[in-house]
């Protein structure tokens, strides 16, 4: 049986005393870190599954450039569940959902994959998208340096908004550096056949990226990177005990 006994009105860690098995208070101190990701950790590996035969086809057919973006499909998506086991971080399950589709469309099924080439539209529409998540990244990154940032004031959303979508624009540059540096060394025409195609892409990381800034102006709440504390963790585990008189 569990008791909650609730102290002041003040939404705090402290506002509550539990009284519960020792056993079950570690399970539930540590599945935040360890089970919360279900979801995204399954679309993870159901992605990285479905990439592996594919790099069987394309070695039995020496398609070794699409070998090599498969495999780098699979490594970029890896890095935001290193970075949250290395730096002890949570990133808001929605945001890893649409990163980890948005690099699988990007760079196994458009690079890897001649979506680009099959589709007109792939290219567009993932650049429409990736002003949207460069913005929420943006926005994440803001409030993980400020963590007592809040959009109280149209002063503060103005700041938010106008940083996401500053740093969208950035990253969208970036990527048209990728897509040159590609198009330079592999002679792929992923960038198209000019300043025409350039300029469209960039159009579209804008649009992507008011959308967002867009929904922040209005007040929208996006969830935020939270910082897991080992140290915290332990001292939450000991001032339950104190309370269970173990």
């Amino acid at each position: 049986m569990v008791i909650h006994r609730k102290k002041t009105s003040t939404k705090n860690y402290n506002d509550f005393i539990m009284i519960t098995p020792q056993h079950k208070l570690k399970q539930e101190t540590e599945s935040d870190m360890k089970y919360r990701l279900n979801f995204s950790l399954w679309l993870f590996i159901i992605l990285s599954l479905s990439i592996v035969p594919i790099i069987g086809v394309h070695l039995l057919t020496s398609r070794f450039f699409a070998v090599f973006m498969s495999l780098l499909a699979i490594f970029f998506m890896t890095i935001p569940f290193y970075l949250e086991k290395t730096f002890h971080l949570k990133f808001p399950q929605g945001f890893l959902i649409i990163l980890l589709l948005f690099l699988y469309a990007s760079v196994f099924l458009g690079t890897a994959n001649d979506f680009y080439a099959y589709f007109w539209w792939w290219d567009k529409m993932l650049h429409g998208f990736s002003g949207f998540i460069f913005a929420y990244m943006g926005y994440l990154i803001h409030h993980y340096l400020d963590p007592n940032f809040s959009l109280n004031s149209l002063s503060r959303k103005v700041l938010a908004a106008l940083f996401a979508f500053s740093f969208a624009l950035a990253a969208g540059g970036v990527w048209e550096i990728y897509e040159y540096t590609i198009d330079s060394f592999f002679g792929t025409q992923y960038q198209g056949v000019g300043i025409h195609d350039t300029m469209q892409d960039i159009i579209m990381d804008t649009l992507g990226a008011v959308a967002f800034s867009i929904l922040v102006l209005k007040g929208d709440p996006f969830p935020a990177i939270k910082k897991v504390s080992k140290k915290y963790k332990k001292h939450s585990l000991k001032t339950v005990e104190k309370n269970t008189g173990k």
